[in-house]
């Protein structure tokens, strides 16, 4: 995580210290703030001004003083528990680490767990599924890398494991372990959850919340100066013609001749996800069977683009199959594969 400390007193100096150093050597990369003299880099402006910056750049916030003063520092940032960095509170002798905001999605209650550790303290945490030891199904959801849809669901999920009733269940991947309790998969209930990649589920689940694995792997061929608008709307028509959520994307791939193409360079950064290419001698040896163009291997080199990049690809990432054969659309080809994949509980 990306981190900023901050200190206004003394006896918080030396505290923010010891956190950076055991927060950093886990990994985390740390800035700390204190009054003058503490050897701290120093706050500039006003402490609310401060505190709408870090919102922008880090991770987390830790705080080291009154809650008081933090709570009224975040109040004009807040914005929703998907946007929200993690946010710590720790008194200056490090007695007491509480989780403040976004202590699952965000992480702050690993966060002021660790940072308790580090202090000697007591880490406070407020979450009802923590404290009851239900399943929380935000945190399983960041755990497992999966887009939420939509986030106001895990309200419900986690009101009726706390009720004491029964949530459905379902994943359209194989599950290994066993399910929490409270969580049933003998039928839709409601609510209930469930894993896919598809943008619209069956009837009987098409209440449910929705986790999103990003498993998929797009392949692209295309004429040399395609546009953007142009790749985008053939790539968003497969997506809708075959049900496939965009959250589920992971990467894009493509031959190595494209590896500067403008218009799969900018689709790859709409969506966020990694752009690879591969060389046609590489590509040709993708194993399976493929839609085959005799006029596409004079100009490549390989008789097929789209579907053996995707192969390729997801090959590299420990195995899948080829899900959305070549679909061409205005001098684009689309082809998408899924890796294997399976829900560890």
């Amino acid at each position: 995580m990306k981190i900023s400390l901050i200190c206004f007193t003394r006896a918080g100096a030396g505290l923010c210290v010891r956190l950076m150093e055991g927060l950093s050597r886990s990994g985390d990369v740390c800035e700390g703030f204190g009054p003058e003299g503490s050897g701290l880099l120093q706050v500039n402006a006003p402490l609310k001004a401060w505190t709408g910056d870090q919102f922008e750049r880090k991770e987390g916030i830790v705080f080291i003083g009154a809650t008081g003063i933090a709570v009224r520092a975040i109040a004009p940032y807040l914005k929703g528990k998907e946007k929200d960095p993690a946010v710590v509170v720790l008194d200056d002798l490090g007695r007491f680490s509480i989780s403040l905001l976004s202590g699952h999605l965000g992480g702050a209650n690993e966060l002021a767990t660790r940072a308790a550790n580090i202090s000697g303290g007591q880490a406070v945490i407020t979450t009802a599924t923590d404290n009851h030891g239900r399943f929380a199904v935000d945190l399983f959801a960041k755990e497992h890398g999966l887009f939420i849809s939509p986030l106001s669901g895990i309200k419900d999920i986690s009101s009726s494991l706390l009720n004491g009733d029964n949530v459905g269940f379902f994943s359209d991947f194989p599950i290994e372990g066993e399910l929490p309790k409270g969580l049933c998969k003998d039928g839709p209930l409601s609510p209930s959850v469930c894993i896919s990649i598809k943008d619209h589920l069956e009837e009987e689940w098409k209440d449910s919340l929705l986790l999103v694995p990003k498993i998929a792997v797009l392949g692209i061929g295309c004429r040399k100066g395609v546009s953007f608008d142009t790749i985008k709307s053939a790539v968003d028509q497969v997506l809708f013609d075959w049900n496939i959520k965009k959250e589920s994307l992971a990467v894009c791939a493509s031959i190595d001749i494209k590896k500067e193409e403008p218009g799969i360079c900018q689709l790859a950064a709409f969506y966020g996800i990694p752009f690879v290419t591969y060389p046609a001698e590489v590509l040709s040896k993708a194993k399976g069977e493929f839609s085959s163009s005799s006029f596409v291997k004079q100009v490549t080199g390989v008789d097929n683009v789209c579907e053996r990049a995707a192969i390729t690809c997801v090959e590299e990432m420990g195995g899948g199959k080829l899900l959305i054969q070549k679909q061409p659309h205005h001098g684009v080809t689309v082809a998408l594969a899924v890796r294997d994949w399976k829900v560890e509980i």
